[in-house]
């Protein structure tokens, strides 16, 4: 049976082996710590990658269907119900905005085994989003349009975190890289994973500079996932808590340095007892979206 290279989570999918599992949470964040968390998951199986909507009202994210695919399923907060935004014969992961609202880009594992980026619109209609580019493994968009994209290589140490720019060149930034890719809310500054020396570390990048700035900060033990929570934090899941990195440097060459080291930021023990990989906040940092592995 054909073996699928995209990771999804900790383990790749197969035909013949089961995807793991994850519970989805949704948790409403008051000034800065939980309030509260419930479980959200519409069903048993593998539910992935959350993303919440501009608005905040809908959560986005990959469901496990039958058949061994996934497609990209949805959460409306106020009205409590859940759907599928599109329901294809491939399998989708990775729901992420566009930047123009006119839907979400998914990583789609084609028929014959190619994975690209596709486009899904609000009326579920999936078309490819870039023909050229393959082997996308995860993405997330930068500022017009630009992106960055950890594509598979044919071994682990040879995955590579690629920079596809506005006028659609491709550069190779780093390899032997990590799935954690966050961009700042203005989008021209990321942070991603790279692995040095038997330990992820993390590394910047500045588009308007086009310039990195690797770093010997290292991530906590088992942390991949990052997110920007504003421009002088930022946010790693490891273990069962979220930890943040705060920093007061004016640029990102003083950044590192003047970083004062992960700090705990949110318990999720109480909901969690094996570990978080995958976390989102709405827009207002109010509500905090986690799977928990089971």
């Amino acid at each position: 049976m054909r073996l699928s290279l995209l990771w999804v989570g900790l383990l790749a999918t197969t035909a013949q082996a089961a995807m793991p599992q994850f519970d989805l949470y949704l948790a409403d964040i008051q000034q800065g710590k939980i309030a509260s968390a419930q479980l959200i998951s519409p069903k048993v199986g593998y539910i992935n990658q959350p993303a919440f909507s501009k608005d905040g009202g809908t959560l986005y994210y990959t469901l496990e269907q039958p058949q061994d695919k996934t497609d990209i399923g949805f959460y409306q907060l106020r009205e409590k119900q859940h759907g599928v935004l599109a329901e294809t014969s491939l399998s989708e992961y990775s729901p992420t905005l566009l930047q123009d609202g006119s839907g979400l880009s998914t990583v789609v594992v084609e028929a014959d085994g190619t994975q690209r980026l596709w486009k899904i619109d609000w009326q579920g209609k999936a078309s490819v989003l870039n023909a050229e580019v393959k082997g996308v493994g995860y993405h997330a968009w930068g500022a017009q349009n630009s992106a960055l994209l950890f594509i598979l290589g044919d071994k682990e140490d040879n995955h590579t975190m690629r920079y596809l720019a506005p006028n659609g060149s491709l550069t190779v930034l780093a390899t032997n890289v990590g799935r954690g890719i966050s961009w700042t809310d203005a989008g021209r500054v990321a942070a991603f994973v790279t692995q040095q020396q038997g330990e992820s570390r993390l590394t910047f990048f500045a588009s308007d500079a086009n310039k990195l700035y690797p770093t010997q900060l290292a991530l906590p033990k088992g942390g991949q996932d990052l997110l920007w929570l504003t421009a002088d934090q930022l946010l790693v899941s490891a273990g069962q808590r979220i930890y943040r990195l705060q920093s007061s440097g004016e640029s990102l060459s003083q950044w590192a340095e003047n970083a004062k080291g992960w700090q705990p930021y949110l318990d999720l023990s109480a909901w969690c007892k094996t570990e978080v990989s995958r976390f989102a906040f709405n827009s207002t940092a109010t509500q905090l979206a986690f799977v928990c592995k089971k």
